[in-house]
């Protein structure tokens, strides 16, 4: 995925002066989608130099956290946004006497140190660059959230190795607001069912909701045909069969069947 583009604008470029010469460069505003993502390790940068195109280059930070550059050489980019990398460039450049008032901009082209990884039924799927500081809601709101087929939970992978956590995303407080980390995995799965089956108008799978009643499963099925009846309705859950009345709450994959009526 590409990135916004960092760039320090104070003047053209020129040839070689002293180092007495070379004035320190100002930085630009950083554009927004930028503006938090931390550069590590095997990030790829493209460095553009105005006016010095034998200077601009495409290169990925190396494992020691630095970039290397012509003339000036290795430039620390772990930890920096590409703002300052693009500063610390232009500085080494103007310092260096190589450059007077260099103008820089740094642009990150592939996020690779820090992301999280979106998957499941979402409507775009992949990975996803912490550019700012993201929540488990906002990451997946920018995936495009629960598709209609993917049920209103999320499952987290943390990246330090803890065990899965179901998270609701009715319940804001029970996890929806946990701030994600690099290699963090948000996997969002299937919607679960509740099946309603017998004397109904339309019988067949729906999906579950929290808080749901059996007589909101009923209507999602049509209603009861004029044969059916409620005074008594059947449940299978977990293997087992149960008496429920109409306002009790569905649990997921519970199988709701309408018996006849007994003339």
């Amino acid at each position: 995925m590409g990135g916004a583009i960092a760039q320090t604008a104070t003047g053209p470029a020129a040839g070689p002066t002293p180092a007495s010469s070379a004035v320190a460069t100002t930085a630009a505003q950083q554009p927004a989608a930028d503006a938090g993502y931390l550069l590590g390790a095997d990030d790829e940068v493209k460095i553009a130099i105005f006016g010095q195109p034998d200077l601009s280059t495409t290169t990925r930070v190396k494992a020691d956290g630095t970039v290397l550059l012509a003339l000036i050489g290795a430039v620390r980019a772990t930890g920096k946004s590409s703002t300052q990398l693009a500063q610390d460039i232009a500085n080494g450049y103007a310092n260096g006497g190589y450059l007077t008032k260099p103008s820089v901009s740094v642009e990150v082209s592939n996020y690779v140190s820090r992301f999280v990884t979106v998957l499941g039924n979402v409507p775009q799927a992949g990975n996803y660059p912490l550019d700012r500081s993201y929540t488990v809601a906002s990451m997946l709101a920018k995936a495009g959230g629960s598709s209609k087929d993917g049920a209103n939970a999320v499952i987290l992978t943390p990246a330090d190795g803890g065990g899965p956590v179901r998270i609701s995303l009715a319940d804001m407080s029970a996890g929806a607001n946990r701030p994600l980390k690099p290699g963090d995995i948000l996997f969002v799965p299937p919607a679960e069912k509740i099946y309603v089956y017998g004397q109904v108008q339309q019988a067949g799978a729906f999906s579950y909701a929290p808080g749901q009643s059996f007589r909101q499963a009923l209507a999602l099925a049509g209603g009861p045909t004029l044969a059916g009846s409620t005074k008594r309705i059947m449940v299978r859950r977990a293997g087992k069969e149960i008496q429920a009345n109409l306002d009790d709450p569905v649990q997921p994959e519970d199988v709701l069947i309408i018996r006849e009526k007994l003339f």
